[in-house]
């Protein structure tokens, strides 16, 4: 018994050996390191890369070392091989990258960016930037992570915001992100996203930073979203004199209103019972998908417009609705399936991930076949839409407000989603 109880003992002690190294959490700081790497090197450069005039000084190399670090990099290139060094730059360029203060704003002709590809191209020029991107990214990853930020695909992202902007910009936009949800440790990927959006500088290349979380989404290591949208408005029970303290949608039409995204009539009604049309509907969406991106919902109206227009204009701009919802008649009454289809595109995936489990065709009237399958299966997976008490959606029966104002309060707070298990 003895025996039997000491290899039990030492077998529970290797395994706490051995679970780290099999265990651990999240990927390690070098997959992080080369993450990035990969997305800095198919959208920077390449080894010979030279952009002559850079904002007023040149860039060079793999991931476009600009200014002063620009001559810090082709001056270890000519330390570590000078003989080769001279002959391809010449006399006078050799003894300027040996002697230079600063290139702050220094630009070059075509012939000084010809020789400087040349040297970069070399075995040493290669092995210097290849070091020093490493180098580099490893400490944008640091400063990362002394912030707080803990999320990889969040991390990824930091790095390609300093590699842009600098430890300025990159502190800049993850401090705003941590402000929004409370602290660096709560910042996703997405949260990080949206704050570069707003961001003066950042915000000003709005194609890369899609680029960049993109392909920091597809790693597939962000956590999901948090989504709390600020309250914008104050609700008080008894402001709709059809709406009492007791029914099912309360709390639903009170969010939806505290958020912004819904309204009442001038009669003092919200006509819970009235169906929404699909003009409706991609308003909604359109203000959800504002306040997500840029944190509040600045909608301009052309004079003389329809009232909906500039909702549907933007909702086709960004990809909410496709051209089939845009060309349609839009003041019809929304089916239940339409406004699936509009809302699945509101948010990004990761602020619609999955947290339940419905299996295909698990929904009784909804067959994976149908063209909306993919819209009601989302938005039943991540708790927004639960269907009847046999989880029926009713594809075809229009959507009334009440229904829609808990769309809404759920896809706007993720505290207000639903836990449910079809299988």
């Amino acid at each position: 018994m003895r025996k039997l109880t000491a290899a039990l003992l030492a077998c529970v002690m290797l395994l706490s050996l051995l679970a780290p190294a099999s265990l651990a959490a999240g990927p390690t700081t070098e997959a992080i390191v080369d993450a990035a790497l990969e997305f800095l090197y198919a959208h920077e450069g390449n080894y010979g890369s030279i952009n002559k005039n850079d904002n007023g000084a040149l860039s060079v190399g793999k991931i476009q070392w600009h200014a002063d670090r620009a001559l810090s990099l082709v001056r270890s290139v000519v330390n570590s091989n000078p003989d080769n060094a001279k002959a391809i730059l010449g006399d006078e360029l050799y003894e300027e990258v040996l002697t230079a203060q600063s290139w702050a704003d220094r630009v070059v002709d075509d012939e000084e960016a010809a020789a400087l590809s040349a040297l970069l191209t070399t075995a040493e020029g290669k092995a210097a930037q290849d070091s020093l991107a490493t180098g580099d990214i490893t400490g944008y990853i640091k400063r990362a992570k002394n912030l707080g930020l803990t999320d990889a695909a969040a991390l990824v992202y930091f790095a390609d915001l300093e590699n842009q902007g600098g430890s300025g910009m990159s502190r800049r936009v993850a401090s705003a992100a941590a402000e929004t949800v409370g602290s660096f440790a709560a910042v996703t990927l997405s949260d990080l996203h949206r704050a570069a959006l707003a961001d003066s500088v950042a915000g000003k290349y709005p194609v890369r930073r899609g680029q960049a979380y993109d392909y920091c989404q597809s790693l597939g290591w962000s956590s999901p979203a948090q989504v709390h949208f600020p309250k914008v408005a104050t609700y008080k029970q008894g402001q709709f004199t059809d709406v009492a303290a007791n029914q099912w949608y309360t709390k639903n039409v009170a969010a939806a209103v505290e958020f912004g995204l819904m309204k009442g009539d001038s009669d003092g009604t919200f006509r819970p019972n009235g169906q929404v049309t699909i003009a409706e509907a991609i308003t909604m969406a359109a203000r959800i998908h504002s306040i997500y991106t840029t944190g509040s919902q600045n909608f301009s109206q052309a004079p003389g417009s329809k009232w909906y227009q500039v909702y549907l204009d933007y909702a086709y701009q960004k990809g909410i609705i496709g051209r089939n919802y845009y060309t349609c008649n839009v003041n019809q009454k929304a089916t239940r399936a339409q406004f699936a289809e509009i809302f699945a595109n509101a948010l990004p995936a990761d602020a619609l991930a999955a947290r339940n489990t419905v299996a295909d065709n698990a929904i009784p009237d909804v067959s994976t076949s149908q063209s909306y399958a993919a819209a009601v299966y989302k938005l039943y997976r991540a708790g927004i839409l639960t269907g009847g008490e046999d989880g029926a959606f009713r594809p075809q029966s229009n959507i009334t407000r009440a229904e829609a104002s808990a769309v809404a309060a759920r896809m706007a707070d993720t505290d207000n989603r639903m836990s449910i298990t079809m299988k």
